[in-house]
Parts: C-alpha cells; sequence; structure tokens
C-alpha cells in the first residue's frame, strides 16, 4: 500500500518505521530537514521536506497513487487543513491525529464531515483509556477488549510461588473458553544479555516462574483468572497521577465518571489553577513529584495506583520509581522509549503504554479495515493479536481448522471464534464460516497477510 505521513516526529517516525518494514511504500513530508534526515537513517522510506498544507506538495504526491493519507503533525488545525487538501486533491482516505478530544464528539459541527477526515485518531483519549485499564486490572500488564467486550486479552505475571508452573499447558485444568495464547520468557540467570524468549504456545510447554503469559478468553471467564493464578485482587478508591497534562485530565475524568478519586500532582501553577477548574472534584497539589520526602509526607504509597504521565519520560521514570521506594504496590509509567523498558522491568514498574504503539495499532485497524476489526501489539511489536472478519471469499472457509497447515505460518495461531454471539476456543474440528469474527495471534509480518488468508 502507498501511504503519505505528514509529520516525522516521534509518532510519525515510528509508524513510518513499522509501516515500511511491513513493505509499505512510505512518504514522509516534514519541514524539518534533520528530523527527516535521522528517520532515513533508520527506515526504508521516501521523504519530502515541505508543509503537509501545501497543495502544490500533495498533488506532485499523487503520481504515486496514494491509498492513505495520515496527519500526524502536533498540531490538530495543521491535520485538519492538510486532510482537506488531501481528500480535496484526490487522496482516497485521510487519517487525522486530534489532541484535543472536542473535536472527536458530534456537536453542530461535524469536524469529520467539514474538514474530509474518514478517520480520528485522539491520541490523548487512547492513552487515557489504555491507562485506565491498567489501574483497574492491578496485577495484570496489559488489557485489551476484542469483539465488542465478549472477548478479553489479559497479560498477567507468573507468581515465584505458582503451582501452574508444574504442568504442561495440555495438564492444565483451565476454565472452558479460555486459553494462553504467548509466553514471554526472561533470560535465565547469568544470561542476562542473552534475548527475551517469545512463545507461541502449544500443548507441550510450560509456565515458569516469571514468564508474562497472555491469556484471551472470554470476558466473563476472566474474573475468575486472578484467584487461578494468585493474583491478589483489589477495589479501587483512589489514584495519585503525576502531571496535569491532557493525557491526566483525561484519566481524571474517566476516574470521577467510576467513583474514583484522584488527586494530581503538578509543578507548574499557573496549569495547578487550570486543573482546580476544570477537575473539581479532584485534589491538585503544586508540588515537585520527585520530591521522595513529599511522595512519604503525602502518603503516596496508601493509593491504590500510582500513574506517572507528566511529557517527559525521564520525569515519569523518576517519579515512578519514587514511588516504588516510598511503598507503592502498582506503579504506572507513560513512557513513548522502548529502551527504558528493560529498566522499567528492574524496578519492579511492569505497567507502561506508549502513545505511539496505540497510534500504530488503530492505524493498522484502518488500513485494513474492511477484515480487520482491531489489532493489539504485544512485548514491543513482537506479537500481535488481531481481531478479523472472515469472508465468504475465503479460501479456508469450510476447512477443520486442523487441516489448514499449508495455509498458515507456524508462528500464527487461531485463538477463538466468535460465531453468532457464541464465544469458543478454536480446535482442529472447528470450521470456519463466513460472518464469523477470529481472534487471531501472529507475528507482525504477517499482519498484512491477514486480507488474504482471511
Amino acid at each position: 500500500m502507498n501511504i503519505v505521513i505528514l509529520g516525522a516526529g516521534e509518532i510519525g517516525a515510528y509508524l513510518a518505521q513499522i509501516l515500511s518494514k511491513e513493505e509499505h511504500n512510505v512518504i514522509v513530508i516534514d519541514k524539518d530537514p534533520k528530523s527527516l534526515e535521522r528517520l532515513s537513517r533508520c527506515a526504508d522510506v521516501a521523504t519530502k521536506v515541505g508543509s503537509g498544507t501545501d497543495w502544490q506538495l500533495l498533488e506532485d504526491l499523487l503520481e504515486q497513487s496514494p491509498h492513505l493519507f495520515l496527519a500526524l503533525s502536533s498540531d490538530d488545525e495543521t491535520n485538519f487543513v492538510a486532510c482537506a487538501i488531501a481528500k480535496n486533491l484526490g487522496y482516497p482516505k485521510t487519517v487525522a491525529r486530534v489532541h484535543h478530544h472536542s473535536f472527536l464528539y458530534r456537536s453542530r459541527l461535524d469536524f469529520a464531515r467539514l474538514f474530509f477526515v474518514d478517520h480520528f485518531i485522539g491520541t490523548e483519549m487512547i492513552l487515557a483509556h489504555d491507562l485506565f485499564k491498567c489501574i483497574t486490572n492491578p496485577g495484570n500488564v496489559a488489557v485489551q477488549n476484542f469483539a465488542h467486550g465478549a472477548v478479553q486479552m489479559r497479560s498477567i505475571i507468573i507468581s515465584e510461588n505458582s503451582p501452574l508452573s508444574k504442568y504442561t499447558l495440555s495438564e492444565l485444568k483451565l476454565p472452558e473458553n479460555l486459553l494462553i495464547g504467548l509466553i514471554r520468557r526472561k533470560p535465565a540467570y547469568g544470561e542476562e544479555m542473552a534475548p527475551e524468549r517469545i512463545i507461541f504456545p502449544r500443548g507441550h510447554d510450560y509456565l515458569m516462574p516469571g514468564d508474562e503469559a497472555t491469556l484471551i478468553g472470554e470476558t466473563k471467564m476472566m474474573s475468575g483468572i486472578n484467584s487461578l493464578f494468585e493474583i491478589p485482587s483489589k477495589q479501587i478508591r483512589s489514584v495519585v497521577i503525576v502531571g496535569g497534562t491532557p493525557v491526566a485530565c483525561q484519566v481524571c475524568h474517566i476516574l470521577d465518571e467510576e467513583g474514583i478519586h484522584a488527586r494530581v500532582i503538578e509543578q507548574d501553577e499557573e496549569r495547578c489553577r487550570f486543573l482546580a477548574e476544570h477537575l473539581p472534584r479532584a485534589t491538585i497539589l503544586n508540588q515537585d513529584p520527585t520530591d521522595l520526602n513529599f511522595l512519604l509526607a503525602e502518603k503516596v504509597h496508601l493509593a491504590d495506583a500510582f500513574v506517572a504521565c507528566t511529557d517527559s519520560n525521564e520525569k515519569n521514570i523518576l517519579a515512578a520509581a519514587l514511588a516504588k521506594q516510598s511503598g507503592c504496590s502498582e506503579v504506572i509509567a507513560l513512557v513513548s522509549d522502548e529502551s527504558y523498558i528493560p529498566l522499567l522491568r528492574r524496578l519492579g514498574i511492569f505497567f507502561t503504554v506508549s502513545e505511539k504503539i496505540s497510534v500504530a495499532n488503530r492505524v493498522h485497524a484502518i488500513l485494513q479495515e474492511d477484515s480487520v476489526i482491531s489489532v493489539a501489539s504485544l512485548y514491543h511489536n513482537q506479537a500481535k493479536i488481531i481481531e478479523v472478519k472472515v469472508s465468504s471469499d475465503s479460501e479456508i472457509v469450510g476447512i477443520p481448522i486442523a487441516d489448514l497447515g499449508k495455509y498458515l505460518p507456524d508462528d500464527f495461531l487461531i485463538a477463538l471464534i466468535e460465531n453468532r454471539g457464541r464465544i469458543m476456543i478454536a480446535k482442529g474440528s472447528n470450521i470456519l464460516a463466513p460472518g464469523d469474527t477470529v481472534i487471531v495471534i501472529c507475528h507482525p509480518k504477517h499482519a498484512s497477510q491477514l486480507q488474504k488468508i482471511f
């Protein structure tokens, strides 16, 4: 697919790299030649120095027969104008990144129709909901819903004393319609420099203490996971949030709707006044979130969760580490640089949410919207869980799953099937039918083949 991306910032550059690895033809536009030069050194993409609102530049790029225009700059208005120009020039599909959530709601103005935007990506809103899922699911590394909420994915850490590590997966007495779809295994002691292993498990595999296991199954079955894997459960009543960012504001609004009290720590006094006006039921604290004595005096360890979501990766990591030091059990850090992930894990901070990964998942669903409903990335894009609609033209319709070996790669697993509202674990005897929704777990390199397979 031919894709034009406006913006070589952190999100645009990340997405360009991912899409180019998936063999899409990518052209990136940005005013800053240095940003484009850095990107061209690490990704096989074409670059153009210029403005996304330069209609002549966008018209020239029509020679490349683009299928998709992604406006991912940091400015909402620029993204809107660029999409309007692109659509009127003949680009078939446009996507705009949006910071201000007010553009996402229909009012007297339909902004999608007004600015010729086919899809909005509300980055702050996506992040806020991702963070909320982390807050309300303690003990789970990641949570994702599929099939309109009927199917849920959770990634958990296997405890050191888990009795389940004694058995192979085929011997485990898991509830019906619950499947262990992936295992992430850290290097053994003394082999810290070795790469971690991502296992697409079969019946003879087993769990080890410290493994990160990804389970997928009916949402109603997930309530018993905590007791099955000996994960302590607790009710969330209060949350400490570091940073008065737009993402933090959205998280506070969601928490307030759920009756959860939030304390927001923000160092800038003027921003605190804004927060106090717009978050009347939250407690706003004008303090340095990296002051350990303040954190101890404020008794942040009594909060059910601590969320660091400033605009700085480094401040988030430092605040999260200090929160751990002060006794917080559940600490979440918002980071966009994956190189920090090993450090966070050593510090015991398992919950990290990346804006660029959330945006990439949304774009992948848009790229294949005829068949793909949703996409979730795991383990720094080393695996994907994808919700796919089976078409009547698919070659695998009517064939038992056990006989699909010649159609499917080894690191490709059909995990669950939804047929007319009924959820079932995919077994060898199951036969896919047109209209079924299938949950697939696979290596990212196979994502572009899904439309052909299904």
